[in-house]
């Protein structure tokens, strides 16, 4: 959906990106058994750490895949939480499409147009396994765009409609003590993501006209932020990495703790510095996957 919550891969061993990676290739592999071949293009970073967070670890199956039909990948299979984040991907990929057909032009929503209509049943289908998280989510969106009609001169309030999306997602837990912790990570990363995005979309949105709360919560009407409104975006980025750090320490370890670690301390704080200078679409976007581990050992 968005791709901004990733590690940093050159502070991370082999071993814990390759189990990110087999997260990753998990949670396709949940999209393509749950909604068919078309759900995989809705897989990316952001959903893989949501399932990180849901799971417990898993048990890794070496797989082939149409990306990667000559040699096989570890992935993390047959387990709830790749189906829990699963089916949360594809009702807020979902939700995303219908966000980007109100805000861009006929032509240029073409290939959102399509991908909606690819993933109309497989919406459907997950909306009536998650109803209540799809039933919270519209109702987010529906205040979401009330603040965007209104102007809404506040950063807080619309990045909080978008971080109790995320958060309610937490609701799967089976204990209150994971559910608490959960909805804390996952409602600090939102609201993390929806600042980054309009950070990210600033100079877009100025000049298409389209609602961003940065032009009128400081006055960027010229789709550029000073070094000190800049400063004001990065504190309140820190604030909520910092929650979401506290909430992360008070989870139970396991073989993601060192990679949600990661993510939100180092990865996270670098896509904002790439954000903020203007530098995050410019980045270099083939990542290389570390093919070091033997396919027999267990990664």
């Amino acid at each position: 959906m968005y791709g901004y919550v990733r590690p940093d891969r050159g502070l991370l061993p082999v071993r814990e990106y390759q189990q990110f990676r087999a997260a990753y290739c998990g949670l396709c592999e949940a999209l393509r058994r749950r909604y068919g071949p078309v759900a995989r293009f809705a897989v990316n970073y952001d959903f893989t750490f949501m399932a990180m967070v849901l799971s417990r670890g898993g048990c890794s199956q070496w797989r082939r895949c149409p990306a990667h039909p000559l040699k096989k990948r570890p992935c993390v299979c047959a387990n709830d939480a790749m189906d829990a984040a699963a089916d949360y991907t594809v009702i807020l990929a979902w939700w995303k499409l219908k966000d980007s057909l109100r805000d861009e032009s006929f032509f240029a929503s073409l290939p959102s147009r399509i991908a909606h209509w690819l993933l109309r049943r497989a919406f459907r289908l997950a909306a009536g396994r998650r109803k209540e998280f799809s039933d919270n989510a519209r109702l987010c969106l529906d205040e979401l765009s009330r603040l965007e009609r209104e102007a809404c001169d506040s950063l807080d309030r619309p990045a909080d409609c978008f971080a109790r999306i995320l958060s309610f997602a937490a609701e799967s837990a089976d204990r209150e003590e994971d559910r608490r912790v959960r909805k804390e990570i996952f409602y600090h990363v939102g609201r993390c993501v929806y600042i980054l995005d309009a950070a990210d979309d600033l100079e877009k949105d100025v000049r298409t006209g389209n609602y961003n709360p940065l032009v009128y919560r400081l006055d960027a009407v010229d789709g550029r932020l000073s070094e000190a409104e800049k400063e004001t975006v990065r504190d309140t980025l820190v604030l909520s990495l910092k929650s979401a750090a506290a909430a992360l320490s008070l989870r139970q370890r396991d073989v993601w703790q060192p990679i949600l670690e990661n993510i939100i301390t180092v990865g996270m704080p670098g896509t904002a510095r790439l954000v903020l200078a203007g530098k995050w679409n410019r980045r270099e976007k083939k990542d290389r996957y570390p093919d070091i581990l033997k396919q027999e050992e267990n990664p």
